[in-house]
């Protein structure tokens, strides 16, 4: 089946909590973070978001539904499958069983939505590892990405997300992940751009995010016209170059908004903003939420 690149997890930690466990517990919300990452459990499904690191492996027990909700690149490895160059579209999702093993190396940061569930999530499903041996690396759906679109902003503007909400929400993402993969992803067309060429274009777009970038010097790089390296481009990751880049520049925000000591000005300057009206437009047009917004949730998770 198709998968998405997602960050290292840490099996214990996302480990469901026992019913033992929660009758000990203080009453207080189950919202909590652990490295920068927000977490919520929701009884059955364990809800994580955060920025992705750098390497990642999953030999896990428990099915996971893995999200991202930016465009990059990585070079993954599948079972015993030699490790390949592969691009992630924006809102490609992967749906990870126990005795799928994957090792994922990433170039670029990435915001991954990440949902845990119990054993029993799959049962009576197909071998869903036989499937992500052998199919293309992401699939892409709009109705899981709607899903996910509100599973993130419930845990940055909720202090106290409703449990029987967010449950009903993990279960239906995991419904209509199921749905589209053993109804059957579209055939991934060739890629116009080589592995190469597009890690060569992503890297340069990473290290000059904090300067005007154009189409034309993208183009440059791989030595193919404007017109046709748009086209090609956008066949590789599924957006445009413009968007791309500016879906870039807002995982840097989302990056140095967690320093509290950068006004929001410098942080639009250093993630290539003219402004921070301009970077507060645009921010809140692609994530749904202000950038003050999302430091103050990100940093009231943090200091709870």
């Amino acid at each position: 089946m198709n998968q998405a690149i997602v960050a290292k997890p840490h099996a214990e930690r996302w480990a469901m909590k026992s019913a033992a466990r929660r009758a000990t517990e203080p009453k207080m919300s189950p919202l909590r973070t652990a490295a920068a990452v927000l977490a919520f459990d929701a009884d059955w499904v364990l809800f994580e978001l955060g920025l992705a690191g750098r390497h990642w492996s999953y030999d896990g027990q428990r099915p996971q539904l893995r999200f991202t909700f930016d465009a990059g690149h990585a070079i993954v490895a599948i079972q015993d499958a030699p490790a390949r160059d592969i691009s992630c579209a924006p809102g490609s999702f992967a749906l990870l069983s126990p005795g799928v093993r994957v090792r994922v190396s990433r170039t670029t940061p990435l915001e991954i939505l990440a949902l845990t569930f119990g054993p029993e999530a799959l049962a009576g499903r197909a071998d869903i590892a036989a499937i992500a041996g052998e199919a293309p690396i992401q699939i892409t759906d709009r109705g899981v990405g709607a899903l996910a679109a509100e599973v993130r902003r419930a845990l940055i503007e909720e202090p106290h997300p409703d449990r029987g909400y967010m449950a009903a929400l993990g279960k239906a993402m995991l419904v209509r992940a199921l749905a589209v993969i053993y109804g059957g992803a579209p055939s991934p067309v060739r890629m116009a751009l080589s592995p190469f060429r597009l890690r060569r274009v992503v890297d340069h777009v990473e290290a000059r995010l904090d300067y005007r970038i154009t189409v034309q010097e993208l183009a440059e790089l791989v030595q193919l016209s404007p017109a046709h390296f748009t086209r090609a481009f956008r066949q590789a990751t599924g957006e445009a170059p413009h968007h791309f880049i500016l879906t870039r520049r807002i995982a840097r925000v989302r990056e140095l908004l967690r320093d509290p000591a950068l006004c929001l000005t410098t942080v639009a300057l250093r993630a290539g903003f003219s402004s921070h009206a301009h970077m507060s437009s645009v921010f809140r047009r692609l994530t749904g939420v202000a950038p003050a917004a999302y430091r103050a949730g990100v940093s009231a998770r943090l200091a709870s």
